[in-house]
């Protein structure tokens, strides 16, 4: 055996992905031409960093995904995972340039809608291979990025514009990300300087019918049900928490998520609607929404149960949230563990 030949290969994990609604990742004037691995990067490192601050692991993002300024006469170091992707099976997919513009449904009195612009995205197959480069084991990190990523593929989105339809992905091979089962013994209290998982919420809403067959028909669906969420905040009068939630321009991202609708198989289909609450830790706004949580999680709920009836009438729709005790063993079912 020689040298090469003995040395320790380093952990890595495969697994297939495919689009369920199209993914998009910015780029030159944000048109979408290509796939930005740096993109993905940040999604993933997103929702990670939000399950270990959930569990009180406040190493994990420096640990895993590296320090660009020193601090605390620490030195700077790279990430210790490494992101593969093979996209060359994606195909690039023409999105309609507006969509809902001045929709008669979605106006009111003092509102007049102007729809929502896209260029174009990627749909398709594509593959990620994360490789383990030194993350401590022992400190759970490298099993947190892989329950982390296996709650996004099938709760969340990834990328850029989710909060507008884009970006769900699916795995017919979710066991290529084995992982053991969360521990409560690692459980902490959650890190209050950070937005967390444990104030997430994540809905599938599901229908008796398939997905329409033209994609914009499946964007339009699911704006349409975003539209409702955000004027179920518009009749309360509270500008600043339905802009919070639901973003504005020059002020805040959105908090919250709704994808476009997409087949479950050939008979059903679903979209998605999560978000976390909530999502900055900076202003007054975000310290009424922690305190009204409950409540508005439960004006949430409320309006998707009295949805719009797109592509039909739901057929049901699962709600997560999570429960005041037991948090591991909730972080488990939501990575099908």
């Amino acid at each position: 055996m020689t040298a090469l030949q003995g040395l320790k290969q380093p952990d890595s994990k495969t697994v297939n992905l495919k689009t369920l609604t199209p993914i998009h990742t910015g780029g030159i004037g944000q048109y979408g031409e290509q796939l930005h691995p740096s993109g993905l990067l940040g999604s993933i490192r997103s929702f990670s960093c939000l399950l270990a601050a959930a569990i009180g692991n406040q190493k994990f993002e420096t640990e895993v995904w590296g320090t660009t300024t020193q601090e605390n006469h620490k030195n700077v170091h790279a990430k210790k995972v490494a992101l593969s992707w093979d996209v060359t099976q994606l195909k690039t997919k023409p999105l309609p340039e507006n969509v809902l513009r001045e929709q008669p449904s979605l106006q009111d009195a003092t509102h007049k809608h102007k729809g929502w612009f896209f260029n174009v995205a990627q749909e398709g197959d594509l593959t990620l291979t994360l490789t383990q480069r030194g993350i401590s084991k022992a400190d759970w990190h490298w099993q947190l990025l892989l329950l982390a990523l296996r709650i996004q593929i099938l709760h969340a989105s990834f990328g850029a514009k989710d909060q507008f339809g884009l970006g769900v992905i699916t795995t017919d091979n979710l066991d290529k990300l084995p992982v053991e089962k969360l521990s409560p013994s690692i459980v902490k209290d959650a890190m209050t300087n950070k937005p967390n998982l444990r104030n997430a919420f994540f809905a599938e809403i599901r229908f008796s019918t398939p997905a329409p067959n033209l994609f914009h028909e499946c964007l339009e669906a699911g704006l349409h049900w975003r539209a409702h969420l955000r004027n179920s905040f518009r009749k309360s009068g509270d500008r600043d928490l339905r802009h919070y939630l639901f973003g504005a321009l020059g002020e805040y991202g959105s908090a919250i998520n709704v994808s476009a609708v997409y087949p479950l198989n050939d008979k059903e289909s679903a979209l998605r609607v999560w978000g976390v609450l909530p999502h900055t830790t900076t202003n007054g706004i975000s310290r009424k929404v922690d305190l009204n949580r409950d409540k508005i999680l439960n004006r949430i709920k409320k309006a998707l149960e009295n949805g719009p009836q797109m592509p039909c009438s739901p057929e049901r729709i699962d709600w997560e949230v999570c429960p005041k005790n037991n948090i591991a063993n909730w972080i488990n079912q939501l990575a099908n563990l």
